[in-house]
């Protein structure tokens, strides 16, 4: 865990440094802490279980990023007609049914 905490933390630096770089800012977040902690966990997941075991994780990893983009693009309609919070909870509901339904597609 604590070797994960480490190569994630700098991870995280190496992407932040990246986003600063990088113009304009607004994609700055691209490169946060999800993506760089995801390639750490990854990485450290695959020297210790292998290959095949670093499957349902990097699986489930894309579900998860399949969700987020859904929620990034019903969040821009909604949130503009609705108001923040209301939009903001049923983009969360799209994010939930596409993220969900994968995971129950593609199995466990």
């Amino acid at each position: 865990m604590a070797l994960k905490a480490l190569i994630g933390g700098l991870a995280v630096v190496g992407f932040s440094l990246i986003g600063h770089a990088g113009h304009p800012k607004r994609f700055a977040g691209l490169f946060s802490a999800a993506p760089s902690v995801a390639v750490a966990s990854l990485a450290i997941t695959a020297i210790v279980k292998g290959a095949d075991g670093t499957v349902p994780y990097a699986r489930g990893m894309l579900v998860g990023s399949a969700g987020m983009l859904v929620y990034g693009v019903v969040s821009l309609y909604l949130i503009q007609r609705l108001h923040a919070l209301i939009g903001s909870i049923l983009a969360w509901l799209a994010w939930l049914v596409v993220a969900g339904g994968l995971y129950l597609v593609l199995g466990r």
